[in-house]
């Protein structure tokens, strides 16, 4: 009976919200670009509904940050929105993210945030007295980058200073379905559709014809002034007019969802990930025409079923972490003990404490 309630609930999902499989051996590419590409761009493209999505502080980390003795300095690397800076003003926070459009949303919130790497953070060795790494080395790619990644952090903490670092977990048993038997995986996050459902073609046509007659009778009145208007519009000092009819005939339910501005970095790629009806991941190769390609193919589809734009969806790379192995990573620096460990909102998280400088 357990397995047809779990086989039924998979198959109620929607495929596209589904983790696949990361293929790690992925030619032609260095770790840098596989997390370039499959990461930075990914979040840089989705940072407005990401931030949005994330706004109440976990348990466990507002606990650490409310016990930290008045005045002292920290670092949350991988501050995202920066939802943990101010949990305790008590504390002067500093954040650090590789997304420039999530720290955008920091400095407007009015924290102290940058844009760094977490391999190479701007900042002097034991300057802060603690830091906190929330969901964010389950990002990286290899073993040695994640160890990397604990390595940095101790090193800009000073001895006895403490961090916290979340990851997520291999045994999740929450909304995902997580082979357990794969840790590298592609995560979908699907975009919100902002398109309003279409009407129902198949509505009673004696009310269809009666509407009509209403239309037709109030549109009749107005009708020389609307030509006239639209001479008017497509007819400048005695040459055709920029306006298209192809640019106000198309429904607002089949514009693209988003646009991207062009000061953007990835705008291009954005916008070809945008427009795809597959879970896609953004790539510098992508182009506009590919994206208005892919979007009049998506039309057409929905066209034909008489639904609007799929939502986009974006695959972001993870790294699900088993039990012991982010202790296993904290140990091989040789530079931190294991304070406390634990398991929350599918994640492994523990607290480690910098004992040597070295």
């Amino acid at each position: 009976m357990t397995t047809t309630n779990s086989s039924a609930a998979t198959a109620s999902k929607n495929p596209l919200h589904i983790p696949s499989p990361f293929r790690a051996d992925e030619p032609d590419m260095t770790p840098e670009q596989k997390e370039q590409q499959y990461v930075h761009d990914v979040y840089q493209v989705i940072a407005p509904h990401f931030s949005a999505t994330r706004y109440k502080p976990w348990p466990v980390v507002e606990e650490f940050l409310k016990d930290m003795p008045a005045g002292f300095v920290g670092a949350d690397i991988g501050c995202g929105n920066g939802k943990y800076i101010g949990v305790n003003p008590k504390l002067f926070v500093v954040g650090s993210d590789r997304s420039s459009n999530l720290i955008d949303i920091c400095g407007e919130r009015g924290h102290e945030a940058m844009v760094c790497d977490g391999l190479a953070l701007p900042y002097r060795p034991e300057f802060f007295d603690f830091a906190i790494s929330i969901a964010v080395i389950h990002h990286f790619i290899s073993p040695e980058r994640r160890v990397a990644a604990i390595e940095e952090m101790l090193r800009v903490v000073r001895v006895g200073g403490r961090i916290l670092i979340f990851v997520w977990a291999l045994e999740q048993t929450g909304k995902r379905d997580f082979d357990k038997n794969v840790q590298d995986v592609f995560v979908p996050w699907a975009m919100p559709k902002k398109a309003e459902p279409r009407r129902d073609r198949t509505r009673n046509t004696a009310q269809e014809g009666r509407r009509r007659d209403r239309v037709n009778a109030t549109s009749r009145s107005g009708e020389a002034s609307l030509s006239g208007s639209m001479d008017q519009l497509s007819i400048q000092d005695g040459q055709p007019s920029t306006l298209s009819t192809s640019n106000i005939s198309a429904p607002v339910s089949m514009q693209p969802a988003l646009s991207m501005s062009s000061s953007s970095p990835s705008s291009s790629a954005s916008a070809a990930a945008l427009a795809a009806a597959e879970p896609v991941s953004v790539s510098a190769s992508s182009s506009l025409t590919n994206a208005d390609a892919l979007l009049t193919t998506q039309e057409s589809r929905a066209e034909n079923m008489g639904q609007t734009t799929a939502a986009p969806v974006f695959n972001r790379y993870y790294h699900l972490f088993h039990k012991g192995e982010l202790e296993e990573l904290v140990t091989r620096t040789k530079r931190a003990k294991i304070v406390q460990t634990g398991y929350d909102r599918d994640n492994w998280w523990c607290i480690v404490e910098k004992t040597s400088h070295k």
